[in-house]
């Protein structure tokens, strides 16, 4: 009963660790430590997270290319990632989120 058990335990376990870390997820992680707003970032961070940003949307805008209402969604999601990052009152940061998160005009 206790092998039994044990097995069951272990299986459950290796099951739990094996999962994947989302691609947006790792990206981030290989930018480096995400400092507060009252850290400097380097121009090096900033584009590698934007570059993450990217990528995702892309992800998700192949995911649904025949979808309208989720290629919105991405968009949206896209420009909300990059506005979480800016700070309080950083407008040029929003800008730029804005510049960068909008979709094409058809």
């Amino acid at each position: 009963m206790v092998i039994c058990v044990t097995f069951i335990a272990v299986g459950c376990l290796v099951g739990a660790l094996s999962r994947s870390i989302p691609p947006y997820d790792s990206c981030m992680e290989a930018c480096g430590e995400d400092l507060l707003e009252d850290d400097v970032l380097e121009i090096n961070d900033l584009v590698c997270r934007d570059q993450c940003n990217s990528e995702e949307r892309g992800r998700c805008l192949a995911k649904h290319q025949n979808n309208e209402d989720e290629i919105r969604k991405c968009w949206k999601e896209a420009l909300d990632r990059c506005v979480a990052r800016c700070g309080d009152n950083d407008n040029r940061c929003l800008q730029i989120c804005r510049a960068l998160n909008c979709p094409p005009l058809p």
